[in-house]
């Protein structure tokens, strides 16, 4: 009678949790239940015969058997990646699946025409698109639950290769009627007691928004959040608050009745790139959506100096 095989899915949710530090950030990275991390891990024990890992409130550890079979984890997968590419590359047709990651708080305004372009041009390929996070983006990309991520910038990962897209900065957004509403720009020391409408917590552009706002002493007075540019926009015109939100996603059908002023005092502008593994070579997939990706942007830059068109 044949032994128990395993598979690639429990080594993946194996590495996912060695590599996210715990069962519950596994289970937000891969987007599943963690009874599921957990049902793999014990899987795994069951079918080796002997404990991986140590589990901790703290944090979890690797038993001797668990760091062998997690450089054998990593071997594994690395091959099977390889071995999809080489039989990838020796067809004609670009086809399979073909797994990226966006960020959120842009993927809506920046991505339905790369999309479009690179569906239009690669049919055969099965295209998979997370909205993810960037504390969340890094990890999936790292554990090769994603071939390739765009993400905003800075970050301090030097395992990762980057190739730019553009810049952008962040506007605020005020109701026609509202005292700025004829102004084209603004001071950011001349809101500091308004009430603002943020994008969520877990959106990196945040972080901009404090920094910019700790120059001044302070913290924005949030009033209200979303991860949807439509709701933020429709918080903005019901009077909650003021709206901060990349320029990007400053133009279209729903800023009917909303003013848009460029924040100075200081421009707060940030980066966004796509990410690879620089030990991971791109399938050819991957460099069909890496080249699609590039030659939008460019396009958007020349035309209007900013990251969509």
């Amino acid at each position: 009678m044949m032994p128990p095989q395993i598979t690639f899915r429990e080594l993946t949710h194996f590495l996912t949790v060695i590599c996210q530090g715990g069962f519950i950030k596994a289970s937000e990275a891969l987007n599943i239940s963690q009874p599921s991390i957990s049902q793999s891990i014990q899987a795994l024990e069951a079918k080796l015969g002997t404990t991986l890992i140590i589990r901790s409130k703290k944090a979890v550890m690797l038993t001797e058997k668990g760091e062998i079979l997690r450089r054998y984890a990593e071997r594994t997968l690395r091959e099977e990646l390889a071995l999809r590419e080489m039989l990838s590359a020796e067809k004609k047709t670009l086809e399979g699946p073909l797994r990226v990651t966006v960020p959120p708080a842009i993927s809506s305004i920046c991505f339905p025409a790369i999309i479009e372009s690179f569906c239009s041009q690669y049919p055969a390929v099965m295209l998979e698109i997370d909205e993810c996070p960037s504390d969340r983006l890094i990890p999936r990309l790292r554990g090769g639950q994603t071939e390739i991520a765009a993400l905003i910038l800075p970050i301090s990962e030097r395992d990762l290769q980057l190739y730019p897209l553009g810049r952008d900065h962040l506007c605020l957004v005020v109701p026609d009627q509202h005292r700025l509403g004829a102004q084209k720009s603004c001071c950011l020391a001349d809101i500091l007691q308004e009430r603002v409408v943020l994008l969520k917590e877990d959106f990196k552009i945040n972080s901009f928004v404090l920094q910019a706002y700790a120059e001044h002493g302070a913290v924005p007075k949030a009033a209200g959040r979303t991860g949807d540019i439509y709701l933020l926009m429709a918080m903005v015109r019901a009077g909650i608050g003021l709206g901060i939100a990349p320029s990007a996603l400053c133009r279209g059908e729903w800023m009917k009745g909303l003013n848009v002023l460029h924040l100075l005092s200081p421009t707060i502008g940030f980066e966004l790139a796509l990410a690879t593994r620089r030990d991971r070579v791109l399938s050819p997939a991957g460099e069909a959506w890496r080249s699609v990706c590039l030659d939008h942007f460019a396009q958007s830059v020349l035309r209007e100096g900013r990251l969509v068109e």
